[in-house]
Order: C-alpha cells, then sequence, then structure tokens
C-alpha cells in the first residue's frame, strides 16, 4: 500500500569527519577516516582503535557525548529557520536499544534543554520524543515522522534524528566480551564509532529546492538468523524491507542507482545484503554501487541510518550520486531491518562520482 511521501528539506550530521552533513559527506565520499588507537585498552594491554569527535572533550560522560552530537546535528539541520518555524517542529530521536551495554537509550528531556541552552533553540516538545530501537531507529522515527505529520495537519514538518556512540568503557566492554571488537586477533570486528544525523522532513518540497527529495519508500523486516544465532543466514528479513520499501516508491529493484548500508566490517552484514539483493534481483545487471559509511566512521548503531540518508542525500544534491535512485538499509543486532528509498528528481544527471 502506497503512502504518503516526505520531503528532505534540510541534513545536519556531527561525526568524526565533519560537523555539518556538507563537510561530512565530502570526506566519506573521499573515504577519509580518523580512525586512531585510544586512551582505552583490551583485555590484553592493547589500545583499542577507535573513532572520536574531536571537538567532544575524553572527560565527558556518554550522556553529554550524546546529546552533544545531536545538537550539532540538530542545529545543522535547522539552520536558517525562524524562531516561529522551530516551535512547531517535534523532534524524534533514534537511539540505542536498553539493554545495549554503554547505550543511552532515553535522552528526553534533556535534549529539549540541551538544544534551548547550548544552541538557542526551542522546539515542539508535546509530540517529542526517543525510539529506542537500535540501528533500525532512525528509519523508525521516520516512519513514525510520516505519522505524525498526518494525524497533525498543523504541523510545518518534523525533525527526525538518531545518536549514538561507543566511545565509553562500557561500550567497548561490550564489542570485546561480544566478540565484536576489531583486534589484531579478530579481523572480523567493527571499529567503535559515534555520529549523529537529523533530516527535516516536509510533506511538500520547499519552493526554493530546485533539487526536492523524496522518502518514497520505507520497509521493514524481522531477521531470525541474527549475528549470534546458530540458524542459517538467508537474508529473509532484509529483503522483506527492501521489498516493502520498493514497493512503496514503485520502483523495481534493478531501477536502484546505489545502496547505502550500515554493514561495519563484520563479513555476516555483507553476506545478507547480498543475499538480500540477490532475493529480489530477477534481471541481469553487472553491478550496483554500495556505500559503506562504516568505512570512514566505524560503527555508529542507531545513527547509521540516518548517516546513511543524509549522506545519500548531500550526493544528490551536489551531483556525485550515480543515479537518483538510492537505497539504504540498517540491520539491528537483535533481528530488525529497515530500509528507505530516498528519490531525486527524474531529472537528475550526475557530474562525478565518488
Amino acid at each position: 500500500m502506497s503512502a504518503a511521501p516526505l520531503y528532505v528539506a534540510a541534513a545536519g550530521m556531527a561525526c568524526p569527519l565533519g560537523l555539518s552533513a556538507e563537510s561530512a559527506g565530502a570526506a566519506l565520499r573521499a573515504r577519509m577516516n580518523r580512525f586512531k588507537r585510544s586512551r582505552y585498552h583490551d583485555d590484553d594491554g592493547a589500545p583499542i582503535v577507535l573513532s572520536e569527535v574531536s571537538t567532544l572533550t575524553p572527560e565527558l560522560r556518554r550522556e553529554e557525548r550524546v546529546l552533544g552530537l545531536l545538537g550539532m546535528a540538530v542545529a545543522t539541520a535547522v539552520r536558517g529557520l525562524e524562531e516561529v518555524e522551530l516551535a512547531q517542529l517535534p523532534l524524534l530521536v533514534g537511539t540505542s536499544t536498553p539493554e545495549r551495554p554503554g547505550g543511552v537509550p532515553e535522552v528526553f528531556p534533556r535534549a529539549l534543554e540541551h538544544l534551548q541552552q547550548a544552541h538557542g533553540l526551542r522546539l515542539e516538545g508535546s509530540l517529542s520524543r526517543s525510539l529506542a530501537l537500535g540501528n533500525t531507529a532512525g528509519l523508525q522515527a521516520l516512519a513514525e515522522a510520516r505519522l505524525l505529520l498526518a494525524r497533525h495537519p498543523r504541523l510545518p514538518g518534523c525533525l527526525v534524528a538518531a545518536v549514538d556512540g561507543f566511545i565509553n568503557a562500557s561500550s567497548l566492554d561490550g564489542l570485546l566480551r561480544q566478540g565484536r571488537l576489531l583486534r589484531p586477533d579478530n579481523s572480523d570486528g567493527v571499529i567503535p564509532g559515534e555520529a549523529a544525523a537529523c533530516l527535516l522532513v516536509m510533506r511538500s518540497p520547499r519552493r526554493d529546492d530546485a533539487s526536492p527529495l523524496r522518502l518514497a519508500g520505507l520497509g521493514f523486516g524481522q531477521e531470525r538468523a541474527t549475528l549470534q544465532s546458530d540458524e542459517p543466514l538467508r537474508g529473509l528479513g532484509l529483503a522483506q524491507a527492501y521489498r516493502e520499501a520498493l514497493a512503496e516508491g514503485g520502483v523495481d529493484v534493478a531501477e536502484v542507482d546505489f545502496r547505502v548500508a550500515d554493514a561495519s566490517g563484520e563479513g555476516y552484514g555483507f553476506k545478507e545484503l547480498s543475499l538480500a539483493l540477490s532475493r529480489l534481483l530477477h534481471t541481469r545487471r553487472e553491478s550496483t554501487p554500495l556505500w559503506l559509511s562504516a568505512e570512514s566512521l566505524g560503527e555508529t548503531g542507531a545513527a547509521s541510518g540516518l548517516v546513511a540518508l543524509a549522506w545519500a542525500s548531500v550526493a544528490m544534491r551536489h551531483g556525485y550520486a550515480p543515479g537518483p535512485r538510492a537505497l539504504i538499509s540498517t540491520s539491528d543486532l537483535a533481528g530488525g531491518r529497515a530500509a528507505a528509498l530516498l528519490r531525486g528528481p527524474d531529472t537528475y544527471t550526475p557530474r562525478g562520482m565518488p
């Protein structure tokens, strides 16, 4: 069943590669990274390699780091808006799950307080809330925003954000105990990172937007064969999420110009992406470009989905995306799967490739 589309009016990002979607997108395009040996050590006394935002002081508690990242991403997404318009914009924030070691699942009401005190932003508070759903949280928040705008016609739009970070002892220890941390003796692991992204979404494009970007479809699924289960991986959950997002957007998978995914170094994620695509692709095609933000940012958890969407939106606006149809996907440890179809103008012509 088709649903009303959302238009991406603006995007913000805060990550180790930049404090705006444009700067971070350019660095991601160049395949830059800020990976470094850190002050944290593993059980063998070796420094843990991670990716952190240098403008946040190391002494900050994990709650303060998350609020700092979120505030910077939201502030850049709403740059130029008047106070009257800001006061009518609710904020939905995707966060880590409650059970994740070192995560910050609940950011309200402190998020609204921080935005007002640190950035002078007063947002709509009665409809704002967190969605503590892990890697799929950002795309789930977009689905909530779509419902919110349908139920409240007075709202001019909605701010959808996601934030997460693994730069704290509890998160790093959790990755280590799960066998997911990249180490000399574990090449099938992840580099811990941190990031936040924010999208301003509206029912229709802004009048001054010459290249409107439309969130044409969303899809969700559940994978039984998780990373920590013994079941054989068949890619069914992600394939279902792909199928729903493409159906809503009226696009065949063979028409997708590129994919952006949250696979962050583990073989499981790459195998799942391949299996899911093969279940839907029934016509011959040489390849569909796959962009991976984790190659430059490391594992960003709940932020990964909106980081991918923000990167794809910047790439389309600046003309270096391969085409106007991007398929974004995220996979959570507990089995949740989510996908989004982002569409640019049909007249889009690439000016360059990443």
